[in-house]
């Protein structure tokens, strides 16, 4: 489907190329970490003004929603700032190696934690529905918006990262047949 036309040739190529997107993945998740933790605060301001200003319990809780979102979403760059910073390249080349593989597959056992902040996002924009055309046509673009999204994300995980994982996958295999 996708054709590499920089094909991967050996290990110190691979390890460069690992590195690069490595720190540029850790200094993406240390900003979006920040821009999360920014926005949690903000989220918090606005449920208390809402709270003291009497508006409707469903406005209220919608945004605690919002504001458990921002802080599942901070928490989950927060690790992933931590995983791509702390790579020990120093490792036994089969475990850099599987390691790799791992951390540059597309869907994860962790990214459960951004489903389940995209659920309470989308908990807290149907809790602001009018009535149920309104809560109709808010699931039909919030879930037609993430498909797309996640359309996006695979084809660039597949110009970017696919290529790393291959070329980190075929020496697994190399090294274990050896």
């Amino acid at each position: 489907m996708f054709r590499n036309n920089n094909p991967i040739s050996g290990i110190d190529q691979l390890t460069h190329k690992l590195k690069q997107e490595d720190e540029r993945y850790s200094r993406l998740s240390k900003g979006l970490q920040i821009v999360y933790w920014v926005l949690a605060p903000v989220y918090l301001i606005m449920i208390l003004r809402h709270a003291t200003e009497g508006s409707s319990f469903n406005d209220t809780i919608s945004g605690v929603f919002f504001l458990v979102a921002m802080v599942i979403f901070a928490l989950f760059f927060r690790n992933y700032y931590k995983e791509y910073k702390n790579v020990d390249y120093s490792l036994p080349t089969l475990i850099v190696l599987k390691k790799a593989a791992y951390r540059y597959q597309p869907f994860q056992l962790k990214t459960i934690w951004i489903l389940m902040a995209i659920i309470c996002i989308n908990v807290g924009l149907s809790l602001k529905a009018v009535d149920h055309t309104d809560l109709f046509w808010i699931q039909i673009t919030f879930w037609g918006l993430m498909l797309i999204s996640i359309g996006i994300g695979l084809v660039y995980w597949c110009y970017r990262y696919k290529p790393l994982r291959d070329a980190a996958l075929k020496m697994i295999k190399e090294i274990e047949e050896q």
